[in-house]
């Protein structure tokens, strides 16, 4: 698997742009020549940039691209930053289990409750659900991360694999052994 191609979670993303930015400019010119907009719009929009918060989170986390701190790490052997980044992913696997979860009994009570949105009057789950499956996308991509680091971090193979870094992954052995290298000198 290599870790920088685009994933199916890029393409829904781009397309659930391209679709709010056709809806917003439509409602934009709507207001401005018919002076009244279109309060479905709004609702839609509102949700689409839910949905695409947590899934551009999964394709940041495909790729590396999370913020970090990289103060303390970088001062550590690749082996020890390799285990850093799999606990840390770890620690988010955990978040995303418990977003998942409660993502989950929220959007059964909107079920349940039969609540609807104020604009369109939809079912409301339709919208909640969202949150559940984005944040279950973004669990598999931090255990997928969690494998490559664990794999890095043990030396093992991981030909044709990259680490959010950009580095291929078997390289992270060899700039340990690099290291090791040059310490002895």
């Amino acid at each position: 698997m290599k870790i920088n191609k685009t994933g199916p979670e890029d393409h829904f993303c781009a397309a659930l742009l391209v679709i709010m930015l056709i809806l917003t400019f439509i409602n934009v010119v709507a207001r401005k020549i018919f002076l009244s907009s279109m309060p479905f719009v709004e609702e839609l929009t509102c949700c689409g940039l839910m949905i695409l918060s947590i899934m551009g989170a999964a394709t940041a986390a495909k790729r590396g691209a999370h913020l970090g701190l990289s103060l303390v790490t970088d001062k550590l052997k690749p082996k020890s930053q390799h285990i850093i980044a799999f606990i840390g992913d770890l620690i988010a696997v955990i978040f995303c289990a418990l977003l998942t979860y409660y993502g989950i009994l929220m959007t059964q009570n909107e079920y349940v409750n039969e609540l609807e949105t104020s604009g369109m009057q939809w079912p409301q789950w339709l919208f909640g659900m969202w949150l559940p499956i984005g944040a279950l996308v973004l669990a598999i991509r931090y255990i997928q991360l969690a494998v490559l680091e664990i794999k890095a971090a043990a030396g093992g193979s991981t030909a044709g694999e990259e680490l959010p870094t950009g580095e291929p992954a078997e390289a992270a052995p060899a700039a340990e052994a690099e290291a090791k290298g040059d310490e002895r000198k």
